[in-house]
């Protein structure tokens, strides 16, 4: 048997009234409780003898990757307005590869930050856990999950994708936002010139992020793709332009080893 669990630091906005909630805070003021786990599906399981578990190595040094001799993951022909390395996205609905379903976003709710959604076994050993963000991005929403007993790591991304024809064709542009792994997320900025059609990307290291991440691609279909460096290890990236007027972006990158994959989001500055 499961047991699903919420961690959570956001802000929350519900017909205008906002609420922070910073758990690192010192002072408590007050305390507001709200339910907030919804939906997804759990898993039978014999909890009697629970394996061991072990969370993914991810704050690697960024001197080099275990899974160096692995194949560089293929990208899709086209960049996908919505798109997942493990389960699939539809919408703001992500499913889990293991059948757990989650929507991100929900009418009159606007969670700011990480929300977590964490699957443990009844003696608290963590099988899963599927982490979303951010309520402040109008138009985009990127996330990872984590499967720790088998030390693999997904991510997604999704949004309201910007037409192919609404996409600038001239000028250039800076996007910043962040990259996420597991729950931890890092700085992200995107250096996009439309009319050379070229999308340079960073996501800086972090001791709880891991090493950082490089891209450079090009720009089509409304979206992007192109190649990946991270802690010594090539991978890919791909994503999408979102919002009326190529306002956002999101994607992922991947590598052979999933533990360095990363979702990211970023806004026009």
């Amino acid at each position: 048997m499961y047991t699903k669990i919420c961690k959570k630091t956001w802000i929350i906005t519900i017909k205008g009234l906002s609420l922070m909630f910073n758990f690192k805070t010192t002072l408590l003021l007050s305390v507001i409780a709200l339910t907030a786990c919804g939906g997804g599906g759990g898993g039978g399981g014999d909890d009697s003898a629970p394996p061991v578990t072990t969370s993914p190595g991810e704050t690697d040094s960024g001197s080099g990757g275990e899974n160096n001799g692995g194949t560089t993951p293929t990208l899709p022909t086209s960049p996908a307005a919505s798109y997942a390395t493990g389960g699939t996205i539809s919408g703001y609905t992500y499913t889990t590869p293991d059948g757990s379903e989650y929507t991100m976003r929900q009418p009159g709710l606007v969670v700011t930050g990480v929300f977590t959604q964490m699957l443990t076994r009844t003696d608290g050993t963590q099988v899963s856990a599927t982490s979303w963000c951010c309520g402040t991005m109008s138009y985009t929403t990127y996330g990872t999950w984590t499967h720790f007993e088998k030390g693999t790591h997904d991510v997604f991304y999704t949004g309201d994708a910007t037409l192919a024809a609404n996409v600038p064709t001239q000028g250039t542009a800076t996007y910043t936002g962040s990259g996420m792994r597991e729950s931890t997320r890092s700085d992200a900025t995107f250096n996009v010139d439309f009319a050379a059609k070229t999308i340079n990307g960073s996501i800086a290291a972090g001791d709880d992020y891991g090493s950082a991440v490089a891209m450079q691609g090009k720009i089509s279909n409304g979206g992007f793709s192109g190649d990946a460096q991270s802690g010594g290890e090539n991978g890919t990236f791909i994503g999408h332009f979102n919002g009326p007027a190529a306002e956002e972006l999101g994607g992922i990158a991947q590598f052979s080893d999933s533990t360095k994959n990363t979702s990211f989001g970023a806004t026009k500055k």
